[in-house]
């Protein structure tokens, strides 16, 4: 073997290897942390041995940063993205998918020595923005270079190995597995209190029940607790029947959209758009507390907390203040990492705002991570995180995306997003990958992923279609653009043309190409039905004469006005015209060029549309 593993490979790592050892292409398909790193590091390990060169692609910055320290002390390895550029004559670099596009099209040298190309997260394909680039990429990808592909576990591996098979004229090995290596149990959070809803992909409708029960047991005690308490209840039971209501004016006019959505109590988000804004951030700031505090004694800490916005993330770790998790040889070592990793900030810009707010929180165990903050401030809270100083992570979902920084628990603050367009529930495939980062593999026989429940618990359907919903197909976003167009002008061995046919949208359509025809066929050797005719009054013979005649007496009127003197004075060389066209489809502009003598009556016209002219 090019490279000894310290552990026993699981079977769909041992059957990847294989394939790699033996020169082919290989797609892998896993769950979030089950080890699909191992097989790129095998072909890192493979590339070196052959002394070739190897290229790991990621879909964002934060994958690619983690990724070059991880392989670091192992592989001879550079790093380029739009920020750094590290050791780019190094054996194998890691990149973002963007970068390796850029080398494609302008026909880069490294390409030549390129043995293996790693996808990670291709999943990400399914990405309406930036989908596309994974499509180009395989596509221009010369033939000598095998392919390592790594994804989440998505419905139609075999059908997307397929069609890079077919491009490339090559086997693209498929292999996988479905188990987690830690399993997960779902929670519900509400009044302070866990219901386990699901546990080992089994739905569990007992917890739910007990919540709702507990749910309806306050609202009831809040009720007989006076008029005020009434009046609060009952615009708590009221949001149910308001949620939907609220939800679409939030999609008809998005930037009314999050105050409007505040008020959508089903998504645990809270009432922020009342007009109480500081009493709303109050109680939220109560429930992180309690919340916080039940993880501690549970021992169920550290736990990454997803939002989905930058705001969010940001108030929420604000709200907190006076929490500290972390014990005096923890500060120390925060200290120490933060100085150290700080010191390379120039004069005043060690100082920066952020860069103080977040040493404050680290100190305290808790963490912030979205794509606001600096790289360098990213990177420090990513790297305390995987030593585990850090207890509470709050977190948009890019932190998901391909990260290996496992928790202990995972928290969802609520269960709709704002994907730029429409807020929307989030998807099965989404919740998982998120969900995956729950339990630290060895460390943990359980993760937990707690759904934050405020105002309301969610219905078992939506539940149980999120938790343990199919996960998307992967599905082709190619699409033409400008830039793309540019490109390709540059290269000569591939066209726009073939471009097109070698998407992953052709490629379904070709798939489906014998099924159309042979349905097409099948409608054709059909008997034909005769139509009957259906009697009019009057007549269709009548109507069409009736018609052809109104027709020829316009024709007469309209050359009687074009010859009256009064049209004459205005058809004059310069005048733009409307003509009617033969076809009388659309009409004509022209413009008049010359007119002839008095007794002739005709006119030189240039149309626009095909720039001829016409007498």
């Amino acid at each position: 073997m090019a490279i000894e593993f310290p552990f026993e490979l699981d079977k769909f790592q041992k059957e990847a290897i294989y394939y790699l050892e033996k020169g082919e292409s290989v797609f892998v398909a896993a769950h979030t942390s089950a080890g699909k790193t191992v097989v790129a590091e095998y072909a890192f390990a493979l590339a070196s041995k052959h002394c070739t060169r190897a290229v790991y692609t990621a879909p964002i910055k934060t994958i690619s940063n983690q990724k070059y320290r991880d392989f670091c002390g192992k592989f001879d390895v550079g790093l380029l993205t739009g920020d750094v550029s590290l050791r780019p004559e190094a054996s194998c670099l890691i990149m973002t998918t963007e970068i390796l596009r850029s080398m494609l099209y302008r026909g880069a040298d490294i390409i030549r020595d390129i043995e293996w190309v790693i996808f990670d997260e291709v999943h990400y394909v399914n990405d309406v923005e930036r989908g596309v680039v994974w499509e180009e990429v395989i596509i221009m990808l010369p033939r000598h270079i095998n392919i390592v592909l790594l994804s989440a576990t998505v419905p139609n591996t075999v059908e997307f190995a397929d069609w890079i098979g077919r491009t490339k004229q090559k086997k693209i090995h498929v292999t996988g597995t479905s188990k987690r290596p830690v399993p997960l149990e779902h929670c519900l959070f509400y009044s302070g209190e866990l219901y386990k809803i699901c546990e080992r992909e089994n739905f569990l409708p007992q917890g739910l029940k007990a919540a709702k029960d507990a749910y309806k047991k306050k609202n009831s005690n809040a009720a007989r607790g006076g008029t005020s308490s009434s009046t609060g209840s009952s615009a708590v039971q009221g949001a149910r029947g308001q949620k939907r209501e609220t939800f679409n004016r939030g999609k008809q006019n998005k930037h009314s959209g999050p105050q409007n959505f505040g008020n959508y109590s089903g998504t645990g988000w809270g009432n922020q758009s009342n007009g109480g804004g500081q009493n709303s951030w109050s109680s939220r700031r109560t429930t992180w507390l309690t919340l916080i505090d039940k993880l501690s004694k549970n021992s169920l800490l550290p736990a990454v907390i997803f939002g989905f916005s930058k705001n969010q993330c940001d108030k929420s770790a604000n709200s907190i203040t006076g929490t500290d998790l972390t014990s005096s040889s923890e500060k120390s070592e925060i200290r120490v990492f933060c100085d150290k990793a700080f010191s390379r900030l120039k004069g005043s810009d060690r100082n920066l705002p952020q860069v103080v707010r977040v040493q404050g929180l680290l100190c305290r165990g808790i963490g912030v991570h979205h794509a606001g903050l600096l790289p360098i401030v990213k990177e420090v809270v990513e790297m305390l995180f995987c030593r585990g100083v850090i207890k509470v992570l709050f977190s948009t979902e890019t932190f998901a995306m391909g990260v290996n920084a496992p928790a202990r628990t995972v928290v969802f603050d609520t269960l709709r997003k704002f994907d730029g367009k429409e807020f929307r529930s989030v998807l099965p495939g989404e919740y998982t990958q998120m969900a995956g980062r729950a339990g630290r593999r060895g460390l943990d026989k359980t993760g937990t992923v707690i759904v934050m429940c405020r105002d309301e618990i969610p219905e078992e359907n939506d539940l149980k279609l999120v938790i343990t919903g199919t996960p998307m197909k992967l599905e082709s976003q190619f699409r033409l653009t400008y830039i793309m167009i540019l490109h390709l002008l540059r290269v000569e061995e591939l066209k726009i043309e073939d471009m097109l046919k070698r998407s992953f949208a052709e490629f379904h359509a070709q798939k489906k190409l014998p099924e159309q025809q042979q349905l097409l066929m099948r409608k054709l050797a059909q008997p034909k039905k005769t139509i009957e005719c259906i009697k009019c009054e009057p007549a269709f013979e009548e109507y069409y004469e009736m018609h052809t005649e109104a027709e020829e007496h316009r024709e007469h009127i309209t050359k009687a006005v074009m010859q009256s003197p009064v049209a004459q004075q205005f058809l004059t060389p310069g005048r733009v015209v409307v003509v009617k066209s033969q076809s009388a489809q659309d009409h004509l502009l022209g413009v008049v060029l010359k007119s002839s003598s008095a007794n002739n009556k005709q006119y030189i016209l240039c149309y626009f549309l095909n720039l001829m002219f016409q007498q």
